[in-house]
């Protein structure tokens, strides 16, 4: 029987689906153990059983607005809180809770709650697997790693890598997807100081280390669902300032630098937030990345974002310890729930609207640059007026990794401290080179008039060769430092 036609008839509720899928799939895992490995946990699944049946999932798309797959994607878990706690402490809390909620009569609250104690014995039970293979394989030190984490908080540096893997592997066999690593040099590098300082680790075990972590995000995520490669929301954000205002790029700072160069790979994506007081050498260990073709790392200005986010209504102590989605948003760990593109909007096709409705009515450049951004407010209105309803899957083993979901007997999926969603502008360069061409040879060398351009365009430029040769080659373009086209694409 399918586990969806199994659970329809059990009449399991969405969140306990979530929560038996992820044991049985837990159950199905074989350990794997590579030789020469530290850092364990391979996917074996490599396809995650549906929860719904077809009937189900259209009668809820029929009454709601689906993102994407409809899963809980492309934000930033707490790590640092559970990492140093262990799921035994949220074991503790989420029973707490559970009594209060029976007391309440609050069976919705139970019922997540009681789910949340599902993904925690999965997770246990697949890493006690992991410590008895460990075991015949006559690891020592993996099994003595797994007998205490992810069960109680980690200890060293080596501890704490092996509980991200653990809980990275979890979510993604949850069901989430573009899970983002946050600001991993600022709440792993207390284990790596630690390490060094007792001389637990020398510099060369700690990179070796930090290495074999990297790799580990590389190993399975061709399971990874409706991603791909380098592009799968592995993002690592490093440097930046911290809450007093200090510089906060550190000696893991620069080894994951040094790593990614080394490895070359592709995953984690790597994000520097920066400020005017980064200093040189930073940049210059970023360029080295750039220069090997790795396309990353992404810069964030410490100083726009911050302030931006406080301007939006951010807590400034949430806003200074902003971390990246998936691709370039800016997101708050442990607390944001934000769909940063839940629709996307076409500047160039907004531009085309604009040529063929109101170019040969404008009789300057600015008259019609105010249309096009008319013409973009109204296609965000229509996008925005289309999104009503929005449901998002069940996450209680993440759920476990947000601020005061426990407290709150309450699903992520249902929403966050910060809970907002935004557009996804697509073709700005596109469309910033098309408004330059229209400046500068209808309004400025007036060397054609809207209603030939128009007939030009239509023609997709059969016969305007001179005309296309043109405006692909000669006139201004964003991304060459020119005053005009930055201006039209701010």
């Amino acid at each position: 029987m399918e586990l969806s036609v199994e659970f329809k008839k059990a009449g399991l509720s969405p969140v306990k689906r979530v929560a038996e899928r992820l044991k049985r799939v837990m159950e199905s895992e074989i350990p794997v153990i590579l030789d020469d490995g530290k850092i364990v946990f391979l996917r074996t699944v490599a396809k995650l059983p549906d929860l719904f049946t077809k009937d189900e999932w259209k009668e809820i798309k029929d009454n709601h607005f689906i993102h994407e797959l409809g899963n809980v994607s492309n934000i930033c878990p707490d790590y640092e809180t559970v990492i140093s706690k262990g799921l035994e402490t949220k074991r503790i809390e989420t029973v707490q809770r559970l009594e209060k909620c029976k007391l309440e009569g609050n069976e919705s609250g139970q019922d997540f709650l009681e789910a949340i104690l599902i993904t925690i014995d999965a997770v246990e039970c697949l890493t006690e697997k992991y410590r008895i293979e460990a075991e015949r394989m006559g690891e020592a030190e993996i099994a003595e790693v797994l007998a205490r984490i992810p069960k109680y908080g980690a200890s060293s540096f080596y501890e704490a890598l092996q509980f991200f893997r653990i809980i990275h592997f979890t979510l993604w066999c949850e069901g989430e997807y573009h899970n983002t690593v946050g600001r991993f040099d600022q709440y792993m590098y207390p284990y790596l100081k630690a390490d060094m300082n007792t001389g637990k680790l020398d510099a060369d075990a700690a990179f070796e280390l930090l290495e074999e972590f990297f790799i580990t995000f590389n190993i399975d995520s061709d399971l990874y669902p409706g991603v791909q490669q380098g592009d799968n929301g592995q993002s690592l954000v490093l440097g930046g300032l911290d809450c007093d205002g200090n510089d906060a790029f550190n000696l893991l700072s620069e080894m994951c630098l040094k790593a990614s160069k080394e490895l070359k790979l592709i995953d984690p994506k790597i994000n520097l937030r920066v400020h005017r007081n980064t200093k040189k050498e930073v940049y210059r260990l970023g360029t080295e990345l750039t220069r090997i073709g790795l396309g990353f790392p992404q810069y964030s200005n410490d100083e726009v974002v911050i302030s931006g986010l406080t301007n939006y209504g951010y807590a400034l102590e949430d806003a200074q310890n902003y971390s990246i989605a998936a691709c370039w948003e800016f997101i708050i760990p442990g607390y944001g729930m934000d769909i940063p593109n839940i629709g996307a909007l076409s500047f160039p096709g907004v531009v085309d609207a604009c040529l063929h409705k109101k170019l040969a009515s404008c009789s300057n450049f600015n008259e019609f640059l105010s249309v096009v951004k008319e013409g973009i407010k109204k296609e965000s209105d229509r996008i925005i007026s289309g999104i009503r309803n929005l449901w998002i899957i069940p996450a209680p083993f993440m759920s476990i990794l947000m601020k005061d979901c426990i407290n709150n007997a309450s699903d992520i999926s249902e929403g966050a401290k910060y809970n907002n969603f935004g557009l996804h502008g697509t073709g700005l360069a596109t469309a910033v080179d098309s408004l330059a061409s229209v400046k500068k040879l209808v309004y400025e060398e007036k060397s054609i008039n809207a209603d030939e351009l128009l007939i030009a365009i239509d023609a997709d430029f059969l016969g305007y060769d001179e005309l296309l040769a043109y405006m692909r080659y000669e006139a201004p373009k964003f991304g060459n430092n020119d005053e005009m086209t930055d201006a039209i694409a701010i």
